[in-house]
């Protein structure tokens, strides 16, 4: 889950202690619980009781997310080939898929801020008393903007009921992240809900609307620790599987071509790249980013390897 610690993963040797037992102790079949990971797209990591889960569904199984071979694969392989009379031994361990450095990319801001940006894409907004819920827009997952006049200044904003992350802007000035939707106690009513339009289509008209102003030039922006929408491009020579990653951000969605491939979140962690698989990637690529805290940097690299923090 996001904010583990990385080294909770279970070492090969356990691993191989855990089978041994079984197969040798209590003579038991068994399965290997994640023989490969694989990885999660969009919004659909889903979560736990106290957090929600990484992108990566990898948690260092023995085959990992983009298909390598790991030590923990390596270890079961040898386990099982010294067993006695095992009917169908270990095939040749298979070569890993080839994968790019892509390097640095440089980012420019989409518009002026976050919410005007999302604006641009956002899709029928539905008014009411009080905010309603994703289920009652019918709009999955994804980002929903939830708007409202203040009649009266205040300074206690609170909402027990959000159940994920509310982020709060006063006149398009990010406030930072909070809870409520009282203000002083005093219910804050008539709201506009407008579900944010993430489809390729979508997402594919914000980028073009950067790469055609500038004429298919990115200028250098700083993020400037400000949420926004950042747009760049970079070309490959080879397309290979990469890694999107997320040091130097703060939290956000990633969109590589217009496809959602997940959160990152490296201020939390444990999670700092995102796996790209190599039919994502094109011979000229788009890169998006939904960046709802802020980041120190204007830049992104992709690189070829997955990264953890312990």
């Amino acid at each position: 889950m996001w904010g583990q610690t990385w080294g909770n993963t279970p070492n090969p040797a356990y691993v191989v202690d855990n089978m041994n037992h079984m197969y040798y102790n209590w003579n038991a079949s068994f399965n290997v619980y994640m023989i490969h990971g694989g990885t999660n797209f969009g919004f659909m990591n889903g979560d736990e009781s106290t957090a929600p889960i990484t992108t990566s569904y990898d948690y260092g199984a023995a085959i990992a997310e983009n298909g390598d071979i790991t030590p923990t694969y390596i270890a079961i392989r040898s386990w099982i080939q010294n067993i006695s009379g095992w009917p169908q031994p270990p095939l040749d361990v298979p070569a890993n898929n080839s994968a790019s450095n892509y390097g640095q990319v440089t980012l420019k801001r989409v518009g002026a801020n976050l919410i005007s940006t999302l604006t641009q894409i956002q899709e029928t907004c539905q008014q009411s008393q009080d905010p309603l819920n994703f289920e009652q827009l019918d709009h999955g997952y994804g980002y929903v903007l939830y708007t409202t006049t203040l009649t009266a200044g205040g300074k206690n904003l609170t909402a027990p009921n959000i159940r994920d992350y509310g982020y709060v802007f006063v006149n398009n000035v990010y406030q930072g992240l909070h809870t409520g939707v009282t203000l002083d106690g005093v219910a804050l009513q008539n709201w506009y809900a407008c579900g944010i339009n993430l489809t390729k289509a979508a997402i594919d008209q914000l980028a073009s609307s950067v790469i055609n102003e500038n004429k298919g030039a990115i200028l250098t922006e700083k993020a400037a620790s400000t949420p926004g929408v950042f747009v760049g491009q970079f070309v490959a020579s080879e397309l290979q599987d990469t890694f999107f990653d997320s040091r130097g951000w703060g939290k956000g969605q990633l969109f590589v071509n217009g496809y959602n491939l997940g959160r990152y979140w490296p201020t939390t962690g444990p999670q700092m790249t995102l796996y790209v698989p190599k039919p994502i990637i094109q011979q000229n690529n788009t890169v998006l980013l939904i960046e709802l805290s802020g980041a120190q940097q204007n830049y992104v690299n992709f690189i070829d390897h997955a990264v953890w923090s312990y």
